[in-house]
């Protein structure tokens, strides 16, 4: 962290009867007239007062009264609470984000003045206390011996990686401010929703779709990994998370699935291979600087390509069609082409580009035949709403990933497969709703029942997109969804 930072108008204030020194400045804060009115406020000068070595922060109204204190560890006491409320906006946002912009400078002048005055038993003692220890970890450092390099030539800064334990408290404060506000969950456990009601999966006998919400798990500091200790979606979304509500739907007229990968044309001609032979030569010995016989290698590369060149050139065949191309690139215009109708090979292929993300649409058609199935139908509707809708933090300052959601198809045939999924049908990976629509109308007709209101139908279609791509070592997975190869349990991803 550069010393650059915005502790400017800082005075030294008078020291306490111990030798303490402390540091005064006056700031501009919102002031609430009417606390009670929130529109009703105006500007009003608030002296902030910071101790050097306890790390505590104090503000003073312009009277010189004592509104409110904060510890070095956090703790907080309104001295003049009405006050405290009035000018430092406690439960406003606008002044309370003015406030915890002043507690970090007052903070960070502290953390600064321990490091100029080569302190360290201030800030040893400072590392242990909420709200200084990110500051001290990112501060320049002291020089702790005068042949230490200078870092405060300009543009050198040393930089102090954290700890793996203040990471992990860095990504605890992250997830608790991402706190997601509570939401309504319906029938959770053994409980599901189900249509038509009177399918009760131990007496089916018949096939079915279950669909189950999870609460969605960020990857967290694993997401940036590379290789085995990168989490998979299903592992995160499934395994660790949060099971919610399950819906069971009958099985469909249509099922079809569509996987797909995207491939492009890639053109390369000679100039460009003999471009990328030499750029190739010259990062091997960048990243080989330093090793016994690099710089001969890298020679010996060069005068190969050099080589090469001087010879495609000297050729009685190539030379003069080349010495066109060059011209032409030279002038940026199309030489070789204009003088010999030729051009140099572009050595077009078809090359693999990247995974596409599968995408598929359910559509389900609601008829209530009793009161009880309509408010079950009712329910089904909400749940798959709720679960799709974006959630909001507990400060509404972030907006939260929706729920998400696996879909399965159970064969239900009597004996001991029941319940398992279906052998002849693909499964999927986890997946996010992007859409959902809701047609209270399919027939063209307005038409409800009198016993309560329910529509007398309702066409419900849902899009669902996997969160992964698919990828060929899964389908000889040890999962218990999909098996290995040679067990052929289903089709599938």
């Amino acid at each position: 962290m550069s010393k650059k930072t915005n502790n400017d108008n800082w005075k030294k204030g008078n020291k306490t009867s111990d030798g303490e020194e402390t540091f005064e400045r006056e700031v501009t804060l919102n002031r609430y007239e009417d606390p009670s009115n929130n529109q009703t406020k105006k500007k009003k000068k608030v002296k902030v007062k910071i101790y050097a070595k306890s790390g505590k922060v104090e503000f003073y109204d312009n009277k010189n009264t004592l509104l409110l204190t904060k510890e070095s560890d956090g703790q907080t006491t309104q001295n003049s609470p009405n006050e405290a409320f009035k000018y430092l906006g406690v439960g406003n946002d606008d002044t309370q984000k003015q406030l915890t912009t002043e507690l970090k400078e007052a903070r960070l002048k502290v953390v600064q003045n321990a490091e100029e005055i080569k302190d360290t038993a201030t800030l040893e003692d400072l590392k242990t206390k909420t709200g200084y220890k990110s500051k001290i970890n990112n501060i320049d450092p002291p020089a702790t011996t005068e042949t230490e390099e200078n870092t405060d030539e300009p543009g050198k800064e040393e930089v102090v990686p954290l700890t793996e334990e203040e990471r992990d408290a860095n990504q605890k404060k992250i997830e608790e401010a991402l706190t997601r506000k509570d939401y309504p969950t319906g029938r959770l456990g053994s409980g599901y929703y189900r249509y038509p009601i009177t399918t009760v999966p131990d007496e089916l006998g018949y096939d079915f779709i279950r669909i189950t919400a999870y609460e969605y798990t960020a990857g967290g500091k694993n997401a940036l990994r590379i290789g085995k200790g990168r989490p998979s979606a299903k592992e995160r979304l499934v395994q660790d998370s949060k099971k919610l509500e399950t819906v069971l739907l009958p099985m469909q007229p249509n099922f079809s699935e569509s996987n797909a990968v995207t491939w492009g044309g890639d053109n390369i001609n000679p100039a460009q291979l003999i471009g990328a032979s030499a750029a190739a030569a010259g990062i091997s010995f960048l990243g080989n600087l330093g090793q016994p016989g690099n710089v001969e290698t890298l020679q010996r590369s060069l005068s190969g390509i050099g080589k090469e060149i001087t010879d495609m050139i000297q050729d009685d065949t190539t030379g003069p069609a080349l010495v066109a191309y060059f011209a032409g690139q030279a002038v940026g215009a199309n030489i070789l082409g204009r003088t010999a109708g030729a051009t140099l090979n572009p050595n077009l292929e078809l090359l693999f580009t990247g995974p596409n993300l599968r995408t598929f649409n359910f559509n389900f058609r609601f008829t209530p035949r009793s009161k009880k199935e309509a408010k079950e139908i009712k329910e089904i509707i909400r749940v798959f709403k709720k679960n799709m809708a974006v959630q909001r933090s507990m400060s509404n300052l972030f907006l939260l990933t929706p729920n998400v959601f696996t879909v399965e198809y159970i064969y239900n045939s009597k004996g001991s497969k029941a319940g398992e999924l279906h052998p002849y049908l693909n499964i999927f990976k986890p997946m996010a709703m992007t859409n959902l629509n809701v047609n209270y109308t399919p027939d063209g007709t307005y038409m409800t029942y009198n016993d309560g209101g329910s529509l007398t139908a309702y066409d419900l279609q849902m899009s669902f997109g996997e969160i992964e791509p698919i990828y060929s070592d899964e389908y000889s997975s040890n999962d218990t969804d999909v098996g290995t190869f040679s067990q052929h349990k289903n089709m599938g991803y």
